[in-house]
């Protein structure tokens, strides 16, 4: 009794160490492109005010491009609850501030030495994530004679989400803690070109993040995240949209070295329906995986699903 309790608490610590070579079994904070940050500048005067959720599903690992078995047969997801908030503060400019509520579980199935039972342990962090702060300033608006825009940005990530949360008297592994620790410098752009009469447009986005270290010397790698894709308006209040995603991680830092199972190529497909009304849009999305080409062994997105529910207020015209 007393070794299969010492070979549980090993396993159990092993699993939740963060220098495990299977680190990767859930998002990183700031990964995701979703709402105010796939959108443009906002007119000035303007209020948005956005809320939505994204649940994703990490059931499918590789070894580099190829889909394998699980070594740890682990499964995980993260649930999100978004909140953006974004206000045009002069003609060209907008300050947009965005955060969620994370739920991040995963489990790992182990099997005993001593009877040969398999067993499932479950991992669970969850709270207030880190912060994005970010400033937009559009280069070219769209105007009767041109119906191109363009625009860039720039702003911070703040660490207030925790990086430190324990269960059982064990912190857990960093990739599943609600924040990350580190502030992160973030660039920002943004390229949209319509062609009225046609209801049809086309739009790329692209968001770099510099990461910093925490506290205990943890560093998450950079990461790159472009989107393409276009929008057919069926009517003026349905929209039906198809985008490509490439997100490009370079390997994570901690204790002097690079490590393994972090860092990678991502490639995703996400179709999109939106219902536009004059003070708000109701957007539902889902993203599926199109190619992954990882270092070494991790658990990736298998599917993700999402709802938006964006409200737009002009405060110049209540004023």
């Amino acid at each position: 009794m007393i070794i299969n309790l010492l070979s549980l608490s090993l396993i159990l610590l092993l699993v939740s160490s963060n220098s495990l070579i299977f680190a990767q079994g859930c998002c990183t904070a700031g990964s995701s492109t979703f709402g105010g940050l796939e959108r443009g500048v906002n007119n000035y005067g303007n209020l948005n005010i956005g809320i939505g959720y994204i649940r994703n599903g990490l059931n499918s690992t590789y070894n580099g491009s190829e889909e394998i078995d699980d070594p740890l047969k682990r499964t995980a997801s993260v649930s999100s609850f978004n909140f953006d908030l974004e206000y045009g503060l002069v003609d060209r400019v907008s300050l947009l501030i965005s955060g969620a509520y994370v739920i991040k579980n995963r489990e790992t199935t182990v099997r005993s030495n001593e009877t040969n039972e398999t067993e499932v342990i479950s991992f669970e962090g969850q709270g207030i994530s880190d912060i994005i702060v970010l400033g937009k300033y559009a280069i070219i608006t769209p105007d009767i004679v041109s119906q191109m825009g363009l625009a860039i940005g720039g702003g911070v990530k703040l660490p207030v989400g925790s990086y430190t949360e324990e269960v059982n008297g064990s912190r857990l592994a960093i990739d599943l803690q609600p924040g990350t620790g580190s502030t992160d410098v973030l660039l920002w752009g943004n390229f949209f070109m319509g062609f009225l009469p046609l209801p049809f447009s086309v739009s790329a986005n692209t968001l770099y993040r510099y990461a910093g270290s925490n506290l205990d010397g943890y560093r998450f790698g950079d990461e790159i995240i472009i989107a393409l894709g276009g929008e057919y308006h069926f009517t003026d209040y349905l929209t039906f949209s198809l985008s490509g995603r490439a997100r490009f991680a370079n390997q994570d830092f901690w204790g002097g070295r690079f490590l393994p199972s972090t860092g990678g190529a991502y490639y995703d497909i996400i179709p999109s329906l939106t219902y536009t009304e004059q003070t708000y849009n109701l957007k539902v999305f889902y993203q599926a995986p199109l190619h992954r080409n990882v270092d070494g062994i991790q658990l990736t997105t298998t599917n993700l699903i999402g709802v938006e529910l964006l409200f737009n207020f002009n405060l110049m015209e209540i004023n």
